[in-house]
């Protein structure tokens, strides 16, 4: 992130300097809404040829099935084998792991693996369907989610089941309050996510 609108050249500058001297295997993270600024495909396999780089992490994928594939195809194209592809935005990651991505940058998954296992599982496995019917179950959390942003509702639930003591972001963030956060723990108790 920046003050001042990055350029490629300089995006590309950053990964190459920080990746000379990096010990660990690197996941770009790829969050235009949060950074402003937006990779172009051919930067992104500019930056996979760098050493220790090892993810791609996109944003969601379109919700058409045919256009989503087209799209992690396209850059498939561009980067070596090796890296993988993962997708963000919770609430679309099923339609990401069906049209291709070998990976699920979870927000959720810290607090439901099981639940996180189980959308990935059948995706993997070539169940696009039921991929799509278990995230599905999940629309109460995603439309929390598209309101309040994954991390106030993620939180919040830490909160609710006991794992996180309230406050439980840094200021100035809040978790959810009154209506919100009783409709989540509500559905929370109804779903018993694990």
């Amino acid at each position: 992130m920046s003050y001042q609108k990055l350029s490629d050249d300089e995006v590309f500058g950053l990964y190459r300097d920080v990746t000379r001297t990096l010990s660990v295997p690197l996941c770009v993270y790829d969050n235009p809404g949060t950074t402003h600024f937006t990779f172009s495909d051919e930067l992104h396999g500019r930056i996979a040829g760098l050493p220790q780089v090892a993810s791609i992490k996109i944003p969601g994928v379109p919700d058409d099935a045919e256009a989503a594939r087209a799209r992690v195809e396209r850059l498939r194209a561009l980067l070596p084998r090796h890296l993988t592809i993962g997708v963000s935005g919770d609430a679309l990651a099923a339609r990401g792991l069906n049209a291709g991505c070998e990976a699920w940058y979870s927000v959720i998954g810290g607090l439901f693996p099981q639940t996180a296992l189980a959308i990935t599982r059948a995706a993997r496995s070539g169940d696009a369907h039921g991929a799509l019917q278990l995230s599905g179950r999940l629309q109460p959390m995603w439309e929390l989610f598209r309101q309040y942003g994954s991390l106030r509702v993620t939180a919040t639930a830490a909160e609710l089941l006991g794992l996180a003591e309230a406050p439980s972001l840094p200021l100035p963030l809040n978790t959810l309050a009154g209506s919100d956060r009783q409709r989540l723990a509500e559905w929370l108790a109804e779903l018993k996510l694990a």
